[in-house]
């Protein structure tokens, strides 16, 4: 998003650490940016590096630092109406499995084992679906994979064997779900529903957790496999998209839970079921922004009047973090302003 549809912008960011630090030898700047920004973190008392840090600062050892990928790929995917970044990956799909491989390895070619990565994120706010909300919100992705073809979709594939299991026949299926589906072949070929009885609702609960369980499962596995000795930090939740299923999973496999939270502070009740979870947990992103004597034409998702305020939000937040007995940390979005082109 920002200025053009796609293509290259020029970066001030970067022209500018030239003109300031001058050019010795090829991208001599780069490098006298990195330095500085080290002795920045270490005097401004930042404790280590978040998500999204260049992995130019993996060989560094000054500044603890979390490595993070992301899994890309031709693998298939489930989607809903309401995906905010892209679809759900299929993980049942073998590519998925393939390309979870090939994302860790790459990580873990880039720590070379450093003591100084705490741990590793991998995805981020992935769309699996509301805590709240209607039946289409929380199990969009679900009803999704119900409607497609076992033939073309891994998922409904394992959907369709659970389902098999679970029930004698299809007649026992159409008894609780108020439909008429003729034949196991039907269900297998793609099913649509128009009701939502609790029986129902109850399977696309199990179904994504089984979900939920397999992505876990596999990127816990293949961390396991290449970095053995650090820590799996999670898929960075987002607050819109962490259903209890999902977290359910996620905490069978996760070293540290994360999530990103962009309010202006942790709600009691509303964190307040990790209190019975035996897991540490940490923010991901957060921020609190101001355009008062900044430059910037937009404070990103939390406001602050100024930057007195912004200050006084800063110590509230981080404060109702403290406060809370798993949270270990939270992670500032970001070091470096977006640029004006987006």
């Amino acid at each position: 998003m920002g200025a053009i549809p796609s293509g290259e912008t020029f970066s001030f960011y970067r022209a500018n650490l030239e003109r300031r630090y001058g050019e010795t030898e090829p991208e001599s700047y780069i490098r006298k940016w990195e330095e500085v920004t080290l002795d920045r973190q270490l005097h401004w008392g930042f404790t280590s590096f978040g998500n999204w840090v260049d992995p130019a600062f993996y060989p560094n050892q000054k500044v603890p630092y979390f490595a993070n990928g992301w899994i890309i790929g031709d693998f298939k995917v489930l989607e809903s109406r309401y995906d905010i970044w892209a679809p759900m990956p299929d993980v049942f799909d073998p590519e998925f499995v393939r390309r979870a491989d090939v994302t860790i390895a790459r990580i873990a070619e880039e720590i070379q084992g450093s003591p100084w990565c705490v741990g590793i994120f991998v995805d981020n706010e992935k769309s699996w679906g509301r805590r709240e909300g209607t039946v289409e919100q929380r199990y969009g992705i679900i009803l999704d994979g119900l409607a497609r073809d076992a033939a073309e979709s891994p998922a409904k594939a394992a959907f369709t064997r659970y389902l098999q299991e679970k029930y004698a026949d299809i007649a026992a299926v159409n008894a609780g779900w108020g439909t008429e589906i003729d034949s196991w072949e039907s269900l297998a070929a793609g099913v649509e529903f128009n009701a939502h009885p609790e029986a129902l609702l109850a399977d696309l609960s199990t179904m994504l957790e089984m979900l939920s369980n397999e992505y876990f499962k596999v990127v816990h596995d293949t961390v396991e496999k290449y970095l053995p000795n650090h820590l799996y930090m999670g898929a960075r939740m987002a607050s819109w998209g962490m259903p209890d299923e999902t977290i359910k999973a996620s905490v069978k496999y996760s070293d540290v839970l994360s999530f990103n939270i962009y309010k202006e502070g942790l709600h009691p009740e509303t964190w307040a079921f990790l209190k019975e979870i035996d897991l540490p947990a940490v923010i991901g992103e957060w921020h609190i922004g101001s355009i008062s004597d900044t430059g910037l034409w937009h404070p990103g998702l939390v406001h602050a009047a100024d930057q007195a305020d912004r200050a006084n939000m800063w110590t509230d937040y981080m404060e109702s973090v403290l406060a809370h007995p798993n949270f270990v940390g939270a992670h500032w979005f970001q070091y470096v302003d977006s640029p004006q082109s987006g």
